[in-house]
């Protein structure tokens, strides 16, 4: 029998079930495996086919056991128990006791992989943190079927591990400072298990990155103050078709070539991207004029919104149109004052914040009509009146 709490079980079965999947022709996508050992040791190990995950958790186990039952099931039972739980072979079924409750589950005869018994080379550890500010790239890369682009690229070296993420309309580049390995190594992650690690690591977590073989990759989770022991798997793609030097170029010519220089409110910018989209405009307008930043949505049938950013402009005149989607994905990914670079039309726009660069091609938009003219003031927003209280 295992005896363990439920809402030990609950977390751990919330994170492995995530690299499970409803399969008609696979069965074991959708299993989860519990393996319990003798010294206390329980892990629960999914696959889906490109990820796998493993949570260890340590209980009071008074004999070994190893079944596979339905990953989502189990998780649906856990959530409906309290307190504590026990777990126990019943014929050819995993019973599950909780107080009165006791639920079997048929116990499915699967093989499939499972993460441990390898031999790893730990590549760095780093912090949750750091991973999680890597993540910010992750919106930038291609949700389509270019193989080159559908990843999440990181490049480590000795001082510093580099993110990029592109879709060839927008860049994104993240650098932090770690304690890398000697020689240069670059991995390509595939995009759904750059998501699944981004939505799964925590700030404080401490995060070991492992490797297996040339191209299989190990994220190791865990954190002694909430005894968390994650660790996912993969397969990478390979790392010399993803652009990284081709972006890298991008992004320092665009910064050589900057004619006007633009320091915002982040506040203000985001504030003034939900107003285009509140337009239902496809894009938004960016002008440097007399030291002043302003913005404008493009014209649609709703209307046209404008505003006067909070934040300076130095070097000369400029403006851009700029797809609004795209603006506001390098916005989300900036997490304090955001620097504009325009270099021109027909040429790349950076937004920089702290250890983040954003890259945006503009919009080619030959004789389009500046949505400010020769005004100096935003259009105000007329509120209604509020009656207020005697």
């Amino acid at each position: 029998m295992i005896t363990i709490q439920q809402d030990t079980l609950n977390a751990a079965l919330s994170a492995v079930t995530r690299a499970s999947a409803r399969s008609t022709l696979m069965t074991a996508f959708s299993l989860v495996r519990l393996d319990a050992a003798l010294d206390g040791s329980l892990a629960l190990s999914c696959f889906n086919g490109e990820t796998a995950a493993r949570a260890i958790l340590y209980t009071a186990c008074e004999e070994e056991l190893s079944v596979c039952v339905d990953a989502q099931t189990l998780k649906a039972v856990t959530e409906t128990l309290a307190g504590e739980i026990r777990l126990e072979l019943e014929n050819n079924n995993l019973l599950l006791h909780s107080d009165s409750n006791r639920t079997t589950l048929r116990i499915v005869d699967e093989e499939f992989p499972v993460i441990g018994g390898e031999n790893t080379q730990t590549l760095a550890t780093l912090p949750g943190g750091i991973l999680r500010s890597l993540a910010r790239v992750v919106p930038f890369a291609a949700d389509d079927g270019r193989p080159a682009l559908n990843v999440l690229h990181l490049t480590f070296s000795k001082n510093q591990v580099i993110a990029r993420g592109a879709d060839g309309f927008t860049a994104g580049r993240v650098l932090e400072s770690i304690q890398g390995p000697d020689e240069e190594q670059a991995v390509s992650l595939p995009l759904s298990f750059a998501r699944l690690l981004a939505g799964l690591v925590e700030d404080s977590d401490t995060v070991q990155i492992q490797t297996s073989g040339p191209n299989r990759f190990l994220f190791e989770l865990t954190n002694s103050d909430t005894a968390r022991h994650l660790t996912l798997a993969t397969v990478t793609a390979s790392a010399e078709s993803f652009p990284a030097a081709q972006i890298g170029e991008l992004i320092e010519t665009a910064r050589k070539d900057t004619v006007a220089t633009l320091n915002a409110s982040r506040h203000s910018l985001a504030q003034t991207i939900r107003m285009v989209s509140a337009m239902q405009a496809q894009s938004a307008f960016i002008k440097a004029a007399d030291g002043v930043i302003k913005m404008a949505s493009g014209e649609t049938e709703v209307g046209q919104a404008r505003n006067i950013l909070e934040g300076t402009a130095s070097g000369s005149d400029a403006h851009v149109w700029l797809s609004a989607a795209f603006l506001k994905r390098a916005s989300d990914a900036c997490k304090g004052e955001i620097t504009l670079r325009i270099s021109g039309e027909k040429k790349p726009v950076l937004l920089e914040e702290g250890s983040f660069t954003g890259l945006i091609m503009p919009i080619l938009s030959d004789g389009a009509k500046d949505p400010f003219g020769d005004e100096d003031e935003a259009i105000p927003l007329v509120m209604p009146e509020i009656a207020v209280p005697a």
